[in-house]
Formats: structure tokens, C-alpha cells, sequence
């Protein structure tokens, strides 16, 4: 609980604390004022840019836990030995530095990349595809990938978790395979999706508002 204060709440109570104050040039005035969320409010620039980031981190969160979900599915109720090794090869891919897989999907998605390169070579496109990179689906697809690890892994311990003996109950009293994933695995998975989808929300929500509202594009 000591460590829990320390390292989680005392940070966001500092945080809120600054949010109140102002600062002008090196002099910190900590008079309480609600300048800084009047300008959040009225600035067409932070507006633009919160609604952005909110609209891009529901849809990934969305596509993330949708790619992952079949995944730890799979891993948890179908692999019968080596668990530990599927969800090590599962996460070594995230090992790697961020921007090396940021920076990767550029060199996929790219006007020269891996996919136009090779739609080229078939002779199926004559020109490259220009609207692979630099659009909102690109940067879906991009961070979806990169925050797959933490949607896999909390579902998956969910998925663990469940007692095989509800499922047999349930295929006793007649459910088939999709009533019993309906009436018993979802519901009882539910705490693993909110898990995934709350750290994916949390940490892109972080990522993308720290642009500068100017950064509009």
C-alpha cells in the first residue's frame, strides 16, 4: 500500500496541484486558478487535438482487444503444452525497442515499402499506393500492433482462470459452442477485456496528448 501511494497516487496528486497553478518564466505562483483549463476548454487547437486523440485510442483499444482476444482464445482453451512457450513467442516480438516497430511498419506501409514493392513486382499496380502511410488507418494499424502484448496478456489470464467446469455444465444443459462462449466464457472474460482496454486507452490517451496543438496533422 506504501509503494501504491508513493509511486501512484502521489504523482496525480502532484500532477492535479499543478494543474491549479501557474508559472512565469522561473517563478512558480501556486495561487489556485482555472486558467489553464479555460484555455483547454476555449482553444480551438487543444480541442481539435483531445477529440483526435480520443477518437484514435477508441478505435485502436476496439481493434487491439478484437486482434487479441481470438488470440489468447486460442492459446488458453486449445494449447495443451508449452503454454508458457506460445506466450513467449507471443511477446518476444515486443521485446524490441518501440520506434524499431513504429519504424518497421513505415518501411511495410511505405511508398517504397515491402507492400508496394511487391504489388509492383506482381505487376497488379503500376504506380505505388500513396495512401498506405501517413492516415489514420496507418497509425490504427501501427499502434495496434504495438500495444497487442498488453491486450493479450490480461485476457488471457482471464481466460485461465475460468473453471472448465462451468463449460461442462453449460454443454450438459444443452448449450452448444457459441451459447457457452456467449452465456459463460465472455461474461467471465469481461475482467481481463476492461483490464486490456483500460491500459490501452490510459497509455495512448498519454502518448497522443502530448503533441502540441499545433501539431494538428
Amino acid at each position: 500500500m506504501a509503494v501504491l501511494l508513493f509511486a501512484l497516487a502521489a504523482p496525480i496528486v502532484l500532477l492535479l496541484l499543478y494543474s491549479f497553478w501557474t508559472q512565469a518564466g522561473l517563478q512558480l505562483d501556486t495561487r489556485p486558478t482555472l486558467a489553464q483549463y479555460a484555455t483547454a476548454v476555449t482553444r480551438e487547437g487543444y480541442r481539435t487535438l483531445f477529440l483526435r486523440s480520443v477518437a484514435i485510442s477508441s478505435v485502436v483499444t476496439l481493434v487491439t482487444v478484437g486482434l487479441a482476444y481470438p488470440i489468447a482464445y486460442f492459446v488458453a482453451f486449445h494449447v495443451k503444452r508449452a503454454k508458457f512457450t506460445w506466450l513467449l513467442l507471443l511477446t518476444i516480438p515486443f521485446w524490441t525497442s518501440y520506434l524499431l516497430r513504429v519504424f518497421a511498419w513505415k518501411v511495410i506501409l511505405g511508398f517504397n515499402g515491402v507492400i508496394n514493392s511487391g504489388l509492383l513486382s506482381l505487376g497488379l499496380i503500376s504506380r505505388p499506393l500513396e495512401f498506405l502511410l501517413y492516415n489514420p488507418t496507418a497509425v490504427v494499424v501501427t499502434l495496434a500492433h504495438a500495444y497487442a502484448a498488453f491486450a493479450i496478456l490480461p485476457i488471457y489470464v482471464s481466460l485461465e482462470k475460468i473453471d472448465r467446469s462451468l463449460l461442462e455444465a453449460a454443454a450438459d444443459l444443452g448449450d452448444g459452442a457459441i451459447r457457452r462462449f456467449l452465456r459463460v466464457t465472455l461474461p467471465l472474460s469481461l475482467p481481463g477485456i476492461i483490464g486490456a482496454a483500460v491500459l490501452i486507452v490510459v497509455y495512448l490517451l498519454n502518448q497522443l496528448t502530448r503533441l502540441t496543438p499545433d501539431a494538428k496533422s
